[in-house]
């Protein structure tokens, strides 16, 4: 007995004289701050990422920081900071019997020094690691000033929103350094680190107000404000900055984000993108008004993304309808995710038939087809449930029919098209030709809106690819510049290939059978443009370019839920118009039109068989050729009942 009271009188001995051991100077050190600042090509600031280890933002001593936000943090936390040792006998008992009744650790009774410990260290949450917590608050308590311990937690506890230090958290909710922050506003802040997200102030702005009263009664009950200061600071109403002020162009900035790792922030102090903030404030003006007017036809988000042709840089890139607004999954990127594209696909079976020695004016079987399957047969329906005989390759396209598009890919092959598509971006079609089957050109893979504009794009581009581009220059923290490379580029389809897609789809009069006249997609100036609706209305798509811009518009709902027969021309198509619309009026240039390749002729036809004009046509209209592949011979197609019977689609 005597020994183990010996043993154990040296072990507390020792553990005394532990406390005395100089606490890490190196840890209490304040980091360099490296804030990474998202600038648009412009130079307007777009978001900054507080990029050091612990995300804090500039150090700011005591005397920087408004006294109201000292009380108020003292009031929240830990009322006694100024006459416990580091820890609270009371708050550690009150603790205790909260865990042994809920049988789990809900409480810490921790105290302002034990939490820079936490924040310091990162200690797991379990008993052990509490008494380690608490020997280090002994120990920092020994070696450091109260008002040293208190400057270490202002600046490094988390206020939420990626806001470490009350300098952060002041400058983001409201715009002004910390010792300008009135009673009201201080009480606001230091009841956030309770539960930075449980008080986030935008989404949860009444949670976070309640908790904000519940402090400054706690700081009146204690005598640290008169009454006259709480019935002020109580009624004063609170200015919070806009989130959408704070967080501009949230998706783009995301995508910034996901191309750069940690250790490379760490030595970026600024990213100058290719985006255009005030073509970015337009375009979402213009979304949030077209999901407005879609709301009676179940349609509750859209996203849209614009690309410069000649450079390939996105101006504009819009996610969602509202990032904020969390009911509709705000935060999700319909830009970047993945969604059935419908019909958006077809264009680039289209050209691989080009390729292969169709024309515009190849007669294409749009009658009944049963394709086998596994299981079942697929019997492919077009659009208007009709169908449509024997037509021009030009009409099929330009009408976006079904079965004409599955009578090509079946004979140009699935993986010739699959392959294609690879090389023109859409690298989420992971899977083999058989997995996708003849299904592919009707959308039946699941790819991005922005791989769609991409690849609209090497259209745009005479059929040169470009893979998109987003930073213009970045400057180190010793404030040296760096310019980006422009990136490689790489031909997928020949000009001439690629101009008549292009002038397929700006053909008004070939899209009439199935869009009729004066549509959304009809625009003053030269545009091609492709609509695309995906099985049960889930999703549409209007995909189309000018010579100069690439526009990808996507309307829909991100749980999937359909909407009421809303199509790709009734949904997307009216935004896709409003935004290309802007795009030419903000140009303030004359609209080229798209520059006709020297390997191409025009040539009359019949509009009825596609070959050169006969006695018996009905008319003449002028089809464009890649040279050699023009019909040789006079229609013998329409003096007999051939006509007849194939428009009727025997």
């Amino acid at each position: 007995m005597k020994i183990f009271s010996v043993s154990l009188g040296f072990v507390l001995v020792l553990l005394g004289v532990s406390l005395y051991i100089p606490f890490s100077r190196k840890a209490l050190e304040p980091a360099s701050v490296v804030s990474l600042r998202i600038l648009d090509r412009k130079g307007n600031l777009l978001r900054e990422v507080l990029s050091d280890q612990e995300g804090r933002s500039r150090w700011v001593s005591l005397p920087e920081i408004s006294p109201n936000a000292i009380l108020a943090t003292l009031a929240a936390e830990d009322s006694r900071f100024y006459e416990h040792p580091g820890i609270d006998i009371r708050a550690i008992a009150r603790a205790i019997i909260q865990n042994i009744r809920a049988r789990r650790i809900v409480s810490g009774g921790s105290t302002l020094t034990q939490q820079v410990v936490k924040n310091i260290y990162h200690f797991p949450r379990n008993w052990f690691w509490k008494m380690v917590e608490i020997w280090y608050a002994l120990r920092l308590e020994i070696s450091r000033s109260k008002d040293e311990i208190l400057t270490q937690y202002l600046n490094r506890i988390s206020y939420g929103n990626q806001t470490f230090g009350i300098n952060a958290a002041s400058s983001l909710y409201f715009d002004k350094p910390p010792s300008h922050l009135s009673l009201a506003e201080a009480a606001f802040l230091a009841g956030l680190p309770r539960g930075p997200s449980l008080y986030n102030p935008y989404r949860h702005q009444l949670r976070a107000q309640k908790r904000q009263r519940e402090v400054l009664r706690r700081m009146l009950n204690k005598g640290m404000i008169k009454q006259e200061e709480y019935r002020r600071a109580f009624k004063e109403p609170l200015n919070l900055i806009s989130p959408e002020i704070s967080f501009r162009a949230p998706h783009f900035c995301d995508l910034v984000l996901s191309k750069i790792s940690p250790k490379e922030r760490q030595n970026i102090s600024s990213l100058r993108t290719t985006l255009d903030f005030e073509l970015q404030k337009d375009v979402e003006v213009l979304l949030r008004n077209s999901v407005k007017s879609l709301k009676k036809w179940e349609v509750s988000n859209a996203a849209a993304v614009i690309m410069d042709n000649k450079s390939g840089e996105i101006l504009c890139l819009v996610g969602s309808a509202n990032f904020f607004d969390s009911y509709h999954s705000g935060q999700v990127s319909a830009v970047t995710s993945l969604r059935q594209p419908g019909s958006a696909l077809k264009p680039f079976t289209y050209a691989l038939a080009l390729e292969q020695g169709m024309t515009p004016a190849t007669l294409i079987l749009d009658t009944e087809i049963r394709i086998r399957g596994k299981e079942v047969d697929y019997v492919p329906r077009n659009y208007d449930g009709k169908f449509h005989g024997l037509i021009r390759l030009r009409e099929a396209l330009a009408c976006s029919y079904n079965v004409s598009a599955i009578r090509v890919l079946e004979n140009i092959g699935i993986e010739s098209l699959l392959h294609r598509l690879k090389k023109l971006g859409f690298e989420t079609l992971d899977k083999g030709a058989d997995y996708y089957g003849l299904g592919l050109t009707l959308g039946g893979g699941e790819v991005t809106l922005l791989e769609l504009a991409r690849a609209y794009g090497a259209l745009a581009r005479s059929g040169v690819f470009k893979k998109e581009r987003i930073f213009l220059e970045a400057k180190d923290i010793q404030d040296r510049t760096k310019s980006f490379p422009k990136g490689s580029s790489r031909r997928v389809f020949s000009p001439e290939v690629s101009y008549i897609i292009t002038n397929i789809l700006q053909d008004r009069d070939a899209r009439i059978p199935a869009f009729g006249e004066g549509s959304c997609l009809s625009l003053p100036f030269p545009c091609a443009v492709k609509t695309g609706t995906s099985a049960n209305f889930r999703d549409n798509w209007a995909i189309g370019y000018t010579p100069h811009h690439t526009v990808g518009v996507w309307v829909g709902n991100f749980d999937g839920r359909p909407m009421q027969s809303v199509s790709g021309v009734s949904g997307a198509g009216p935004l896709f118009r409003d935004i290309m619309l802007l795009l030419e009026r903000r140009e303030k240039r004359r609209n080229f039109d798209f520059t006709i390749p020297a390997g191409l002729m025009e040539v009359y036809v019949c509009p009825q068989s596609g070959m050169l004009v006969g006695s018996f046509c009905p008319g003449k209209i002028k089809e464009i050729f890649i040279k050699g592949t023009e019909p040789k011979d006079v229609c013998n197609f329409c003096d007999g009942k051939l006509l007849v019977n194939s428009r009727n689609g025997k």
